[in-house]
């Protein structure tokens, strides 16, 4: 079995770790796009919030106490399409706005 000397090992670890560390950067961008600053607008209806954060992840706290975690897809006329529901693979969410008692989202990163 052939050794590998000094430097060929030296050069396989900092490309390993320029791997690594480039794909570390990558998703911490992603991560970073998906989270821009948000605000809600007080003026604006729920349904209308609910859009502006269309492809964000969200908390909606119905006026029956149960909540729903997930992404935006869609809001139209008094409907709330989430999809990638947290802890629910493989299931979407149809909730009529006017059960929505509140919403949460994350709008800072620290």
């Amino acid at each position: 079995m052939k050794r590998l000397t000094e430097n060929q090992v030296l050069l396989a670890v900092l490309a390993l770790t320029m791997v690594f560390g480039l794909s570390l950067t990558r998703a911490e961008s992603v991560a970073g796009a998906e989270q821009e600053a948000v605000r809600f607008n007080l003026s604006a209806s729920m349904a209308d919030n609910l859009s502006m954060l269309k492809g964000r992840t969200v908390t909606v706290y119905l006026v029956s106490g149960q909540t729903i975690t997930g992404t935006v897809n869609d809001v139209k006329g008094n409907l709330l399409h989430l999809v990638k529901l947290s802890q629910k693979d493989f299931f979407d969410a149809l909730v009529a706005i006017e059960h929505i008692a509140a919403i949460d989202t994350r709008v800072r990163s620290q």
